[in-house]
């Protein structure tokens, strides 16, 4: 029977689901420099036994479920565990209807509802170390140009290319502006 800890405060629940189609491989450093210092903390992740990316739509922390607006993918390690305890034997909506009942799978004392089916959850320590992978999709004119250039140049619009107005520079309709054509001249001038 799962029991509650101390260290159950600084618990985060993972909700997700494995990748099928990326798998993390062993490194090869390809005659690259070694890395200086101690801190090995997200090597360490990557290459120990079990470790894999996971899609995350949702976390818990401190007895609160967060849904993800975006789901993300993290580094894991291990299956999961199933979210639903005992997973589902039926499609009989009393059964489906029912939130997990044991929080230490979930970090949750009540959910509305249950889990998407197929939903493991990974638990970890607040401070462990783990890589998040966003990514995006779309046109090449979206995820990369404008992505890469609006930072580098503010003159890039949305079509990708220097913003100059149909391509010539903006002057007003063409004309220099001058103050409605009036020109102020200094003191005197106009006595």
């Amino acid at each position: 029977m799962p029991t509650e800890t101390i260290l159950s405060v600084s618990a985060i629940h993972l909700f997700g689901r494995e990748l099928e189609d990326i798998r993390l491989a062993a490194r090869n450093d390809g005659g690259r420099p070694p890395r200086l210092g101690t801190n090995r903390f997200i090597q360490d992740q990557i290459d120990a036994p079990g470790s894999r990316l996971a899609r995350i739509y949702a976390f818990a922390f401190e007895a609160q479920f967060y849904e993800l607006a975006k789901p993300t993918i993290l580094v894991v390690h291990g299956p999961g565990t199933d979210v639903d305890y005992p997973p589902p034997a039926s499609t009989d909506l009393k059964v489906l209807d029912r939130g997990p009942s044991d929080p230490s799978r979930t970090g949750l004392a009540s959910q509305i509802g249950s889990f998407a089916r197929g939903m493991s959850v990974w638990v970890y320590d607040k401070s462990a170390f783990s890589m998040r992978l966003d990514v995006e999709t779309g046109p090449l004119e979206d995820v990369l140009l404008n992505a890469e250039l609006m930072e580098r140049d503010p003159r890039v619009s949305s079509s990708g290319v220097l913003s100059r107005s149909g391509g010539s520079l903006s002057r007003s309709g063409g004309v220099m502006s001058r103050s409605g054509g009036v020109i102020v001249r200094g003191r005197g001038d106009l006595d």
